[in-house]
């Protein structure tokens, strides 16, 4: 039985409304809560994403320590990451981010304090930065689950959230470290640090008093699957999700990929002008966010399976630009148009996947998700670094062509196959 199957005409009215409302109305009390605690905490992050690093390169001058302070963050999602969907599936989602939140708080706070009492060396650094990542894990897929929760369990309403989710991620990331950079000098960089902490008891206090206790809870845990495995295998036995976890894989790599190669690309076919190279990273940032609010904007309106299929195709042929000489204003349109394509298919494709579980699969597989489409990342700087040293700017271009095309072809026939068949997910 899948959630729309089990939640139709079922789900209790949490206080004060009702818990979805129509696909394109406004979001309940406590689904805005979710949104703005989500934003308040990534901002945050984003924040201290700059400053901890800084903080390393001011006391110690050491950019090897500074890469071990910012490989310690990430670290914990590749150890713990099938783990925490027992956490959400136990603590249910709700709790699971009161928790991440107030805990994350005074663990942040140790650094300015220590830091002030001439107590933080390295060691100390790394282990108050590993914790914070492990204390992270579960957040963003238990978003996902208590916005499931707050809403209709139809893929537009689905697909509407998780595009709001992914606009805060977005806009965060491009407003997080800019804000960080502009503070430092002015407040010190310990300051920004006091500031995330704060973020996360906000975001915490902002859960408990504006979630009702019984949203998100622990209602589908004893119904749902057991064993770290068990959202795995539940993607691996679906054939839909398969195909889209693959192309999740792929874009991640290609994302990763185009990431790293876009100053390469400036510095050997633009005579190393710098400026190229920040206008065609910006237009990856610029071109997420603004991809995020149109998601939002028309995920309520336009069916999910033709919005991602069309999406899909501006993700993969606005980069076939990248592999002829054009001038760099083309190449930062081309790179824009097909970084704001990617929240617009990831939007309703989340949307599609999240109604398809079964009642109680949700953190299972959404951390599954998460872990799989967050490990993709490092492998993708990694194998691009490699292309880049041993094949060269051209042949690394063709393969993020390459992948992308392969990605989105890949879904655009799941997609096809899917409405074919009548899924009334």
């Amino acid at each position: 039985m899948t959630i729309a199957a089990a939640r139709r005409g079922a789900t209790p009215v949490p206080p004060g409304g009702a818990p979805n409302g129509p696909a394109g109305g406004r979001p309940s009390r406590a689904l805005a809560a979710v949104y703005v605690a989500g934003a308040v905490t990534a901002l945050g992050t984003q924040m201290t994403l700059l400053a901890l690093p800084w903080l390393v390169l001011e006391t110690t001058g050491s950019a090897t320590r500074a890469g071990v302070v910012f490989a310690a963050q990430v670290l914990p999602m590749a150890l713990l990451g099938f783990v925490s969907g027992e956490v959400i599936q136990r603590l249910g989602a709700r709790r699971t981010m009161v928790v991440s939140d107030l805990a994350r708080a005074p663990v942040v706070a140790l650094i300015p304090l220590l830091q002030a009492l001439g107590a933080l060396n390295l060691a100390v650094l790394v282990a108050i930065v590993t914790a914070l990542g492990a204390l992270a894990v579960p957040y963003h897929a238990a978003q996902r689950v208590l916005a499931m929760e707050l809403l209709s369990p139809d893929a537009r309403s689905l697909a509407r959230a998780n595009s709001a989710l992914e606009g805060v991620q977005n806009g965060s990331a491009f407003a997080g470290p800019a804000l960080a950079g502009a503070l430092i000098p002015l407040v010190g960089t310990t300051s920004v640090v006091w500031l995330d902490a704060a973020s996360f008891a906000f975001s915490g206090l902002l859960l408990l008093r504006r979630v009702p206790a019984g949203r998100g809870g622990r209602g589908g845990s004893g119904a749902g699957p057991r064993g770290l495995w068990a959202g795995v295998r539940h993607l691996c036995g679906d054939w839909f999700l398969r195909r889209a976890m693959l192309s999740t894989v792929v874009f991640g790599l290609m994302l990763r990929t185009l990431t790293i190669t876009m100053p390469v690309l400036a510095f050997a076919r633009f005579e190393g002008d710098a400026r190229v190279g920040g206008l065609l990273i910006a237009a990856l940032g610029a071109g997420g966010l603004v991809g995020s609010v149109a998601a939002y904007a028309l995920a309520a309106r336009v069916a999910p399976v033709r919005l991602a299929c069309t999406a899909l195709v501006f993700v993969a042929l606005p980069l076939w630009a990248l592999l002829v000489p054009v001038p760099a204003s083309v190449l930062v349109v081309a790179v824009g148009l097909s970084s704001a394509a990617a929240p617009l298919a990831n939007a309703p494709l989340m949307g599609l996947l999240s109604a398809r579980l079964p009642d109680g699969f949700g953190p299972k597989v959404l951390q599954a998700v998460v872990t799989i489409s967050t490990l993709a990342g490092p492998l993708g700087f990694l194998t691009a670094g490699a292309v880049l040293d041993r094949a060269g700017v051209a042949a690394t271009l063709g393969g993020v062509t390459a992948l992308a095309t392969f990605g989105s072809a890949n879904l655009i026939l799941a997609l096809r196959r899917l409405r074919a068949t009548g899924d009334p997910d």
